[in-house]
């Protein structure tokens, strides 16, 4: 951009008024009951007593690609787009995080993921320890590798649930 151009672009700004407007970050308290994750908005309370500021954003779009839900009369920052417009820039404490929204339901609890998995890896390594000590008895039919698996197979696996590896604070989805 030339000299010439800045000083069009700087005269059509100072002309507009777009120079004065100044907005600036709140510190506020979310308004009790008023977080609406359908439309992806909140209400907000300044702690100074200014007036309050309503349907304010939770994200850029109004979706759930990638959101901090505050929890209800927490304390957030709500920075001003516009005098109509603004957006929770910052939370204090996080009710739910959606990552890429939240079709792919919470994200896994590794620890809770991992003791599953060792559950299952211990019960097939006991199977093995089974046949690999199992001395096969001449016409018994069968009877001393059943003897031999009795205490395994009368320990049964819990199946697992999805409840019981979800976080459901934390959503996420396909993007």
């Amino acid at each position: 951009m030339g000299t010439q151009s800045r000083d069009i672009a700087e005269a059509i700004r100072s002309l507009s008024g777009m120079d004065d407007l100044t907005y600036e970050s709140t510190v506020c308290t979310i308004i009790k009951n008023s977080i609406d994750t359908t439309n992806m908005t909140c209400d907000c309370m300044p702690i100074n007593g200014d007036a309050e500021f309503f349907d304010v954003r939770l994200n850029a779009n109004y979706t759930k690609g990638f959101t901090l839900i505050p929890k209800d009369e927490s304390v957030v920052v709500v920075t001003q787009l516009s005098d109509a417009t603004a957006y929770v820039s910052m939370v204090s404490d996080v009710d739910n995080i959606y990552l890429a929204s939240d079709d792919n339901g919470g994200l896994v609890k590794v620890n809770d993921l991992v003791s599953k998995m060792n559950t299952i890896e211990n019960d097939i390594n006991t199977l093995k320890t089974v046949f690999s000590s199992w001395v096969p008895v001449a016409s018994d039919g069968g009877a001393a590798l059943k003897l031999a698996a009795a205490t395994w197979y009368a320990s049964q696996l819990t199946p697992t649930q999805v409840n019981d590896l979800e976080n459901k604070t934390v959503q996420h989805g396909n993007g």
